[in-house]
């Protein structure tokens, strides 16, 4: 399909010329005749010549015209659809900068303490809580804390009246993961900054791959663009975030992008090592390929 886009005006002048050609030889043969004994009709073949160029010399010059057009129209839909791609591109980037996490602390600090023995002090040691503002990136750092937290005290719960927690399989520490990862997005109050972060880069992609402007191999091109925008961590929660029924018709673009195309089970090891050497979230990320 390609090289008939390329090739097709060479193509078309060829067939053209051939065909000239073949009524030429058809009428005169294909030797060259002395003009003195076919004048008549060489005088005949001249005048179908001035018909036919003055026929086709105005198609010629419509084509030309409505290709112009053509090309022009395709090429201001791809300028525009570039345009809407690198703005929301841009809009992303404030989305992340507009990210605000607070979180609180504790540190022990020295704290002189007043002896019995009057006069005398002795040092002592005292908790003080102080809060941190995490914004832009650093807070994805937040995020991905948070997670494993809750994940790791899901996975290390002991029931009363047991020893200690269940043994689990990968596919079943995958599941907890994917269970803490919803609940986390719908309390905490993260929705709120995730939600908004996962929907407009949806759209990014789903703008991209609506465009009827841009080729196969344009949309491609630009959705390596975006996945080049995006942070380790990023990945990580993306991944997650397609996990749950809020994020999972994000599935078919990361599928046919190869978004989380480096995305393995030794991303998420700081959440447990047990994951580091499964390749369970490396096929569960090509299972999506066959789902689209």
């Amino acid at each position: 399909m390609k090289v008939i886009r390329t090739y097709w005006p060479i193509a078309t002048t060829l067939i053209v010329s051939l065909l000239v050609a073949a009524i030429y030889g058809n009428h005169f043969g294909w030797t060259i005749a002395p003009i003195d004994t076919n004048e008549k009709a060489y005088s005949a073949f001249g005048q179908f010549g001035d018909y036919f160029g003055g026929i086709l010399n105005p198609l010629l010059a419509f084509f030309n015209i409505a290709l112009i057009v053509y090309y022009q129209k395709v090429s201001i839909a791809k300028s525009a659809d570039k345009d809407v791609v690198f703005r929301m591109l841009e809009l992303q980037s404030k989305i992340v900068a507009g990210f605000e996490l607070r979180t609180k602390h504790k540190i022990q600090i020295d704290s002189p303490e007043k002896s019995e023995k009057e006069g005398e002090e002795e040092e002592g040691r005292m908790d003080q809580e102080y809060e941190e503002i995490n914004s832009g990136l650093r807070s994805f750092w937040i995020f991905d804390k948070e997670i494993k937290t809750r994940y790791q005290r899901m996975r290390d719960y002991t029931k009363p009246g047991e020893d200690g927690p269940p043994e689990r399989t990968p596919e079943q520490r995958l599941e907890l993961l994917r269970r803490a990862y919803d609940r986390y997005y719908h309390g905490n109050f993260r929705k709120q900054y995730l939600g908004h972060y996962f929907r407009n880069l949806y759209l990014i992609f789903k703008t991209i791959d609506e465009s009827e402007a841009f080729s196969k191999k344009e949309k491609l091109q630009y959705a390596k663009i975006v996945r080049a925008q995006m942070s380790h961590i990023e990945m990580k929660l993306l991944y997650l975030n397609c996990q749950i029924s809020d994020g999972s018709s994000f599935k078919k673009y990361v599928a046919r992008y190869k978004i989380l195309e480096w995305t393995s089970g030794a991303d998420f090891s700081n959440y447990d090592r047990a994951l580091k050497h499964s390749d369970l979230i490396k096929a569960d990320i090509a299972s999506w390929k066959s789902d689209f």
